[in-house]
């Protein structure tokens, strides 16, 4: 039986009253008449509810003394989380200069506030993201027109000229800006170099003279370059001693020409340049420091009509007035060997966090006594950027203030700091200094506004220190910000702090440290001890040192019913965990891999009953019936390793209100065909790819799927050929 917390006094304001008069009849037995409008009743009424009040105030006390030990424990309450965001500048009306814009750049998205955490140069110039995308399934005739094209000017394709000389198969492609693209390009499988071309642009309608300006401009400058990766399925693996993610090997190039054209064309000079932290996981800025000497930016001579765009040349830009503005281009490779999925690129960003700052604020002044306690304007600070300042001597911030020294000794001038509701503590002078009597102190700090700094693309475009004509805005939205946690969702973390003690040993371990990553809400987690997705084809037990953790977040705005983590959130949780596993384990962290079912149920209805209204509440009972996270219909969401059988779902849709009965389920896997039940291997969970609810007879499963309305890839044995990129000459000029 669990233990029952007991109230104080369970007595409320009738019972008061009831007692009180039950009372005055033994000791006053003159008082005969208590009736309601009696004056001593109504005194006895009042007594009552201010005794009332009274024992409610003492009934709190166990509410308190739990929230004392959690405070005690030093389980403080997680603060809010600043969202993230990429953002880009632009000078469209200003002066035509170089402008740099320093970090902590306040901006605004309505009244919600942001601050830049790079500062970056902001050249007259426009970046223009393209990329050579591969024509698919080209006519064989059109290839041949251009091979034979080609050969008349001495390629030689069919690689019969000296000895060991590979033959030449041209590749066609389209120039095709990032920007028009619908969804993410995964460069790797789309484009024919593995490369992402930018174009330097100077304004429109240039003069010769504002050509050259601009490359004056740009010489030696820093391009900050946003590139934002398509949230995807990700993984991370923690080993003893290796970082879970090696970063990936980005590099910059530039045409080696001059800006009269002259140059060997297809030679390309390496520019210097700062890989994006924490890139492909998150968004992140590749920092390029162009050529210091003007003479140096610049592009070739147009070529020869059947060389232009060809082989290693910068893709064709068939748009004369972009030409016209054409300063230079810049060729970024390593994006394709790290299997880059880019959802957006852009240049002059910078990386900004939804933060409001507070430049100085005055505490009261240091009165010498132990463990003082100051508490700041605001809550919810970011731990990171407080700067404190006692007398005008900064002093260190510790999470472990019991262990500080002793007063004037080296390193005891350090405060503690409760994030979430913005409390400094001081030592007690034997352990951690005091702030001496009458000392000023003064404190820099961010706070954040949790969840509301997650804003949609586009709302950031106000900055109230910005140069004239410079634009802002973000291109895509802001994500990452979490509200604080409640007291109540505090009190249940406390046996969970006893238990692991921030070690994560046993399975229940990492479930509650995972749950407990910062920036992460987590939704579902399986631990599974001793087994390796790639390597254990049976159940958990047969690789020890292993530990998999499938991973769902409670919400994906990309995939409400089916959501998958992205790159920031396991690298969130990655950050957390890395520190508090055992150093000998090997620890997998794993979406889930969602495995196609096609549903196909006939129902008869009760009499009376509506169709449409019956028909919604079979697919939502199936749909909840199948889900990967926690619901109604199950406390975990569906078991891992267990197959999806027609006739359980047969069972739920006929205990549906309103069905009489079900005809019939038909069950398909993921290539269509029929089966009884699907199994769920690994991390496999359902996903229900068609699902069709119908009176009388279920429709076919082949009239479900459409089959026969694609195709499939088949492999080739034909040794790989030199490839040469071609561009693509369109039909109508």
């Amino acid at each position: 039986m669990p233990l029952q917390l007991p109230a104080i006094d369970d007595r409320d304001h009738a019972a008061l009253v009831r007692d009180t008069l039950a009372l005055a009849a033994v000791h006053a037995p003159e008082w005969t008449h208590t009736g309601p409008s009696d004056p001593g009743v109504t005194l006895v009424e009042l007594f009552a509810f201010m005794a009332e009040s009274l024992l409610y105030r003492a009934n709190l006390i166990p509410e308190r003394n739990r929230l004392k030990f959690l405070q005690l424990l030093g389980v403080g309450l997680r603060p809010a989380q600043p969202a993230r965001a990429l953002v880009q500048f632009s000078n469209e009306a200003g002066e035509r200069k170089t402008i740099t814009l320093p970090s902590g750049l306040p901006l605004l998205a309505g009244a919600v506030p942001f601050l830049s955490d790079t500062g970056l140069d902001l050249p007259p110039v426009t970046g223009l993201v393209v990329f050579k995308r591969v024509v698919g399934s080209p006519d064989p005739a059109l290839l041949d027109y251009y091979r034979q094209l080609y050969e008349a000017t001495g390629r030689d394709f069919a690689g019969t000229g000296a000895a060991g000389d590979a033959a030449v198969e041209p590749v066609l492609y389209d120039s095709v800006q990032l920007a028009d693209l619908p969804g993410a390009l995964d460069i790797a499988a789309e484009t024919v170099d593995g490369a992402l071309w930018i174009a330097l642009l100077a304004p429109p309608k240039p003069t010769a003279a504002e050509l050259t300006n601009a490359r004056a401009e740009l010489a030696g400058r820093t391009l900050s370059i946003g590139l934002v990766p398509q949230p995807r399925e990700t993984r991370a693996r923690l080993q003893p001693g290796r970082p879970a993610l090696p970063p990936p090997v980005l590099s910059a190039w530039c045409p080696k020409a001059s800006a009269d054209g002259s140059g060997t064309p297809g030679e390309y000079r390496r520019l210097d340049a700062v890989a994006p932290t924490g890139f492909p996981q998150q968004a992140g800025i590749l920092q390029v420091t162009m050529p210091a000497q003007a003479g140096d930016i610049g592009t070739w001579a147009e070529a020869e009509p059947l060389e232009a765009g060809v082989g290693e040349l910068p893709p064709q830009l068939t748009d004369e007035a972009l030409a016209a503005r054409l300063i230079s281009w810049l060729r970024i490779d390593g994006l394709a060997n790290a299997g880059v999925q880019l959802a957006w690129a852009g240049t002059h960003c910078a990386a900004v966090r939804q933060r409001s700052r507070v430049s100085r604020e005055l505490l009261p002044p240091g009165d010498g006594s132990p463990e003082q306690r100051r508490r700041l304007s605001h809550g919810q600070v970011l731990a990171e950027s407080v700067q404190l300042l006692v007398a005008q001597q900064p002093w260190a911030l510790t999470d472990e203030l019991e262990a500080a020294p002793a007063e004037g000794q080296p390193g005891a001038a350090v405060f503690a700091l409760d994030a979430e509701s913005g409390e400094i503590r001081f030592g007690d002078g034997a352990r951690g200094a005091r702030p001496p009597a009458g000392a000023e102190i003064a404190v820099r700090f961010d706070w954040a506004s949790g969840a509301a700094g997650n804003v949609a693309a586009g709302a950031i475009k106000l900055g109230p220190t910005l140069p004239p004509g410079v634009k802002v805005s973000n291109p895509r939205a802001a994500d990452g910000g979490i509200d604080a946690e409640s007291a109540a969702d505090g009190e249940k973390r406390i046996p969970l702090v006893l238990r692991h003690r921030d070690r994560a040993v046993s399975a229940e371990d990492f479930d509650a440290i995972i749950r407990e990553t910062p920036q992460a809400d987590v939704g579902r987690v399986e631990v599974l001890p001793a087994w390796h997705p790639e390597l254990s084809p049976g159940l958990p037990g047969d690789q020890p040192g292993v530990v998999t953790c499938l991973l769902i977040p409670r919400r994906d705005p990309r995939r409400p019913d089916y959501p998958l983590p992205d790159a920031d959130f396991i690298d969130a949780v990655c950050a957390h965990l890395a520190p508090r596993r055992l150093v000998t384990c090997e620890v997998l962290l794993r979406g889930p891999a969602y495995a196609g079912v096609w549903i196909s149920v006939g129902i008869e209805l009760h009499a009376g009953q509506g169709v449409a209204e019956v028909r919604e509440r079979v697919r939502a009972a199936l749909k909840a019936f199948l889900s990967p996270l926690p619901g109604e219909a199950s406390a975990t969401g569906w078991p891992l390793f267990k197959a999806v059988a027609a006739l359980e779902l047969a069972t739920v849709a006929a205990r549906v209100d309103g069905v009489l009965g079900v005809t019939a389920l038909l069950l398909g896997d993921a290539s269509g065909a029929q089966r009884d039940t699907v199994p769920m291997a690994g991390l496999q969970l359902p996903l229900i790819a068609g699902l069709s609810v119908s009176l009388g007879d279920p429709v076919p499963l082949s009239d479900l799927i459409g089959q026969g309305a694609g195709g499939t890839d088949g492999g080739s044995n034909v040794p790989p050929a030199i490839r040469l990129p071609v561009p693509r000459v369109p039909e109508n000029c």
